[in-house]
């Protein structure tokens, strides 16, 4: 069954843009290389073990494009569309009609040193089914790449799909990498194109704890330089401590407040409406001053607020 994916939210198409296509097109076009070199092996290793002859994969294409471009190509192609732990379009993985023929051809026992021709026609349901039972093993090959290549494809991956129900299948819109890779015998040759979401291409696979160490300028590569040099607005504040709403009634111009005797190191740190460091104000010379002592812990803040109110 097709599962039609529902437009991105906005949120999701800025995300995307700032992350890839408006990013930095050389690393991410990097990454899908360094993806296609290690796809090509593992698949190979993975299709020839169900296959009765081998067949030889190798990298033909590394592009960067969009999503919708997955379904380009012939209408009798087969497409599966697998979702990964980040994107439920996270890996599409397309076979052209010759691919299909010569995948086929060798499983039930063809010559695989005969030239094989492209299927014209639709696809019958036993060359889907073969298609379909190969793209196990393929996904299984992306998962198989060591801690920190694997895409996280989830197993198993939908059946392939074909012609009308291809084309009516709806991509979220956004950037993607392409990697095409020729499936070949001695005399024929196809492709599987590889397409996923830039997002997921870029995305950290490693274990929490590892990421959480990881320095924070690795956030910043992600991102143009463009982006990087915009400027926001920062506000430091202090509290003042707490009041009855009858006092704050009698307030009057010119009344002086006392501060708390910790109020100046209590200060936060603010952009946009969001608290990002706790701090304490301080002078130096004629100039006021606000000194960072540690990143602002929301739930922190909530418990000292309970205790003391």
């Amino acid at each position: 069954m097709n599962t039609t994916a529902s437009p991105a939210e906005p949120r999701d198409l800025v995300i995307e843009r700032l992350l890839g296509d408006t990013g930095e097109p050389a690393k991410v076009h990097a990454a899908a290389r360094r993806l296609a070199e290690r796809s090509a092996t593992a698949i190979a290793a993975a299709v020839n073990e169900v296959l009765p002859s081998p067949i030889f994969v190798e990298v033909a294409e590394v592009k960067l494009g969009r999503m919708a471009d997955a379904k380009a190509g012939k209408n009798n192609q087969a497409m599966c569309v697998a979702a990964t732990r980040t994107s439920p379009d996270g890996l599409v993985m397309t076979f052209d009609p010759q691919a299909i023929a010569i995948l086929v051809n060798v499983m039930f026992g063809g010559d695989p040193d005969r030239e094989v021709a492209a299927i014209e026609r639709e696809l019958s349901s036993i060359e889907l089914g073969v298609v379909s039972l190969l793209i196990q093993d393929v996904a299984r090959a992306m998962n198989a790449q060591g801690a920190n290549g694997g895409l996280g494809v989830k197993l198993p991956v939908p059946e392939a799909i074909t012609s009308t129900v291809m084309k009516k299948h709806v991509f979220r819109d956004g950037p993607s990498a392409r990697v095409v890779l020729s499936v070949s015998t001695a005399v024929s040759r196809g492709t599987l194109t590889l397409t996923l979401p830039q997002r997921v291409l870029v995305e950290d696979r490693r274990d929490k704890s590892e990421a959480e160490s990881a320095p924070a300028t690795e956030w910043s590569s992600r991102f143009s330089d463009e982006l990087m040099r915009s400027t926001v607005r920062l506000e430091a504040s202090m509290p003042l401590g707490r009041m009855t709403l009858g006092d704050l009634s009698v307030l009057e111009l010119g009344q002086v407040i006392e501060l708390a005797e910790n109020t100046q190191s209590n200060a936060v740190i603010s952009a946009r409406g969001k608290s990002l460091f706790a701090c304490e104000f301080g002078k130096l010379g004629q100039n006021y001053t606000v000194r960072i002592r540690r990143p602002f812990d929301a739930t922190e803040e909530t418990i000292e607020g309970i205790v003391a109110g």
